[in-house]
C-alpha cells in the first residue's frame, strides 16, 4: 500500500511536467505562428504603369534585329529602360524572367508605342511626370521605326504613327499652353520658313521645289498660332541667315536638319505637364518636324533621342 500511494506523486508530477513542456511547446509554435511575414511589394497604380514601360522596354531589348531601326533600338532602348528604374525583380537574388520569344521586333515596337500612349492617359492625373516620359517614350519608338523610309521623302505635313492625330499640328483656342510659348513657336516657324526661302533661292529643281514647299509649312504654322487668342506676334520682316550655311547643297540641308530638330525638341519639351487637350497636336508638331529633318540629305538616324524632349536627372 505504502508503495503504491508514494508512486502516485511521482506519476503526478511526470503528467504536470509534461503537460508544461506541452505548454511551453505550443506556445512557442503559437508565437511563431503570430509572427508576421515578410512584407509583400503593394505597388501604386502608377508604380504598375512604370512597371508595365519597363517591361516593354526589355521586350524591346530582346527582340532587336540587323535592321536598321534594331540597331538604333539596341542602343536607345537600355536608356529608356535605365530612365524607368530597371526592371523590377521580387526576390532581388533571381534573374527577371525573360521576355515573350513570341513577338517580333516590329511587333514589340508597335506595343511600346500604343501601351505608352494609352498608359499616359491613365498616369495623368497621378503622375505627370511619369505620362511626359511614357509620351517621350512613344515619340522616339515611332522615330525609329520610322526614320528608314523617311529618307529622301517628299515635304509633307505628316502626324506621328499611333497618336490617333488627323493632322493636328496646331492647338485649338482651348489650349493651356502658355500664350509666350506659343508666340516663341510661332517665332520659330517664321524664323524657318525665311530660312527655307533663303535656301531655295540658292537652290534649283527638286530641292528648290521641297524648300518652297516646307517653306510654306512653316509660315502657315506661324499664321495660326499667333492667330490663337493672347498670343502676341513677334515676327519680323527678315531673319540673320549665315550664308555658309546655304552656301552649298549640303550646307543647305545641315541648315534645315538643325531647324527642324531643333523643333521637334522644342514641341516635344511640351509633353511635360500638358493638358490632355493639347497631347495629340504636340505629339503630331514634334513628329512632324523630326520627320521633316530625317527626309533631308546628311541626317543621322543616330542622333533620335531616347527621350525626346526631357532630361533625366542622373
Amino acid at each position: 500500500m505504502m508503495t503504491a500511494m508514494t508512486s502516485a506523486p511521482s506519476r503526478t508530477l511526470r503528467l504536470v511536467g509534461a503537460a508544461a513542456g506541452l505548454a511551453v511547446a505550443i506556445g512557442g509554435c503559437s508565437w511563431r505562428a503570430e509572427t508576421p511575414p515578410i512584407p509583400s511589394r503593394t505597388p501604386t497604380p502608377t508604380v504598375v504603369l512604370r512597371d508595365a514601360a519597363a517591361e516593354r522596354e526589355q521586350a524591346v531589348i530582346d527582340t532587336v534585329d540587323s535592321s536598321d531601326a534594331g540597331v538604333l533600338e539596341a542602343g536607345l532602348a537600355p536608356e529608356r529602360l535605365e530612365a524607368l528604374g530597371g526592371i523590377y525583380v521580387e526576390h532581388p537574388s533571381s534573374s527577371p524572367s525573360p521576355s515573350p520569344a513570341a513577338l517580333s521586333f516590329e511587333d514589340a515596337v508597335a506595343e511600346a508605342i500604343d501601351a505608352a500612349l494609352a498608359d499616359a492617359s491613365a498616369a495623368d492625373d497621378e503622375d505627370p511626370g511619369l505620362a511626359a516620359m511614357l509620351r517621350s517614350i512613344a515619340l522616339s519608338h515611332a522615330s525609329v521605326l520610322a526614320a528608314e523610309d523617311l529618307a529622301g521623302a517628299e515635304p509633307a505635313e505628316r502626324p506621328m504613327p499611333g497618336s490617333d492625330g488627323d493632322g493636328a499640328w496646331i492647338p485649338t483656342s482651348d489650349t493651356a499652353v502658355d500664350g509666350d510659348a506659343l508666340a516663341a513657336l510661332a517665332l520659330a516657324h517664321d524664323r524657318a520658313a525665311f530660312a527655307y526661302e533663303v535656301a531655295a533661292a540658292r537652290a534649283e529643281g527638286d530641292e528648290r521645289a521641297q524648300a518652297l514647299v516646307r517653306s510654306r509649312i512653316h509660315a502657315a504654322r506661324a499664321e495660326s498660332l499667333v492667330a490663337l487668342p493672347g498670343v502676341e506676334d513677334r515676327r519680323t520682316p527678315l531673319y540673320d541667315v549665315p550664308p555658309i550655311g546655304t552656301a552649298t547643297a549640303a550646307g543647305r540641308a545641315a541648315t534645315e536638319i538643325e531647324i527642324e530638330t531643333g523643333l521637334s525638341e522644342d514641341y516635344a519639351a511640351l509633353l511635360d505637364g500638358a493638358a490632355a487637350v493639347d497631347v495629340t497636336w504636340i505629339l503630331d508638331a514634334a513628329f512632324d518636324a523630326f520627320a521633316a529633318a530625317a527626309a533631308l540629305p546628311g541626317f543621322d538616324p543616330q542622333s533620335i533621342p531616347a527621350l525626346p524632349g526631357l532630361t533625366v536627372a542622373p
